[in-house]
């Protein structure tokens, strides 16, 4: 969606320098570029996650969606301005304002159906994200009845354009702070820049014991390869493997073609493991603590407490990748023993 708004804005900005208003002088160039932009969201919600396909009657909507935007589109084309100037007035004023207004709202549909069992954290942002895109929708409204701010703000459809911007900020904005400013969401400090991290490991497994297998021993191969034991106890690394891994097997999807793959970045202080996997995910602050006294004879859980006693253990926001951060220079630090945590 960044890479849209971007080619959409660059594209302003070069007509309104470059080509002195050539491209975009014609009135039909900017509702046909945005006609593909709602169509490339709409099949972005509609892939996004791909662990819920269950709803059709979506699958059919945004194809009825995209076919009438298809239409509209040939119908436009084929038109002369010169000898149907009423119909183009139409079409400019009345059915591509109402088609974009439609997508929009087929969009938030897509997104809440899609959504509305997610756990709570991302219930929550979907819903910082409806009123960003509220207050985006505001303000717009406030700039077209303004409209002298901005020359040629309704012959370019720029409102759109300024619309899908104030909404791509505002919600990436609220997406920082429900998950990058916490202690349990992957992020990546300002440091993370200068790590100059390579990558050193890179493979991937079915969703089976015999692939949860294979991946542990190359895992196990890379350890003794890459000399870790110099800083880093077999036990631990041994936790590390196993409770990344086995999390994914237990987790990792239904479907035949899911897989579990693993990265490993390496710089000059840390270690960094993502394990991902296409399961559905789940909430790391609703992990009970396996120390409470109503989790004292509860076996599981026990992996990834003692894995936050003494890693950097975080997740993505949809809970089906983890990153596990090991600091070199901690390696004599590592003293809990394992029987404290029983």
């Amino acid at each position: 969606m960044a890479f849209l708004i971007f080619l959409g804005n660059i594209g302003f900005i070069l007509d309104s320098t470059v080509f002195n208003h050539i491209l975009l002088e014609n009135p039909h160039t900017a509702p046909t570029v945005l006609v593909f932009f709602v169509f490339s969201l709409l099949l972005f919600g509609l892939q996004f996650p791909t662990y819920f396909r269950t709803y059709p009657i979506l699958a059919v909507c945004v194809s009825l969606l995209l076919g009438s935007g298809s239409t509209l589109l040939l119908i436009d084309w084929s038109l002369s301005t010169e000898m149907n100037p009423y119909a183009s007035r139409v079409l400019l004023e009345y059915f591509y304002p109402g088609f974009y207004g439609i997508s929009y709202c087929l969009l938030l549909l897509v997104v809440s159906m899609k959504l509305k069992h997610s756990f709570p954290a991302i219930s929550n942002y979907i819903f910082s994200a409806y009123l960003c895109v509220s207050l985006s929708f505001l303000l717009t409204t406030m700039l077209i009845l303004q409209s002298s701010l901005i020359p040629s703000f309704i012959k370019y459809y720029l409102h759109f354009f300024l619309f899908n911007d104030i909404s791509f900020i505002l919600c990436f904005i609220a997406f920082l702070f429900h998950y990058s400013f916490t202690q349990d969401y992957l992020t990546h400090p300002i440091s993370f820049l200068f790590e100059r991290q390579k990558k050193i490991f890179e493979a991937f497994s079915d969703v089976s014991h015999k692939g949860s297998r294979e991946l542990k021993e190359k895992l196990w191969r890379l350890y003794d390869n890459r000399n870790w034991k110099s800083f880093m106890d077999s036990f631990w690394y041994q936790i590390l493997v196993d409770e990344t891994l086995d999390n994914a097997l237990e987790h990792g999807g239904k479907r035949g073609d899911d897989t579990i793959t693993v990265h490993v970045y390496e710089s000059k202080r840390f270690i960094d493991f993502y394990v991902i996997d296409r399961g559905k995910g789940f909430n790391p602050r609703l992990v009970p603590n396996p120390v409470s006294v109503e989790r004292k004879h509860v076996a599981s859980g026990r992996g990834i407490h003692i894995l936050r006693k003494i890693f950097i253990v975080r997740w993505n926001f949809l809970g089906n990748e983890i990153n596990i951060r090991i600091d070199k220079l901690k390696g004599g630090e590592w003293s809990i023993s394992p029987i404290e945590d029983q």
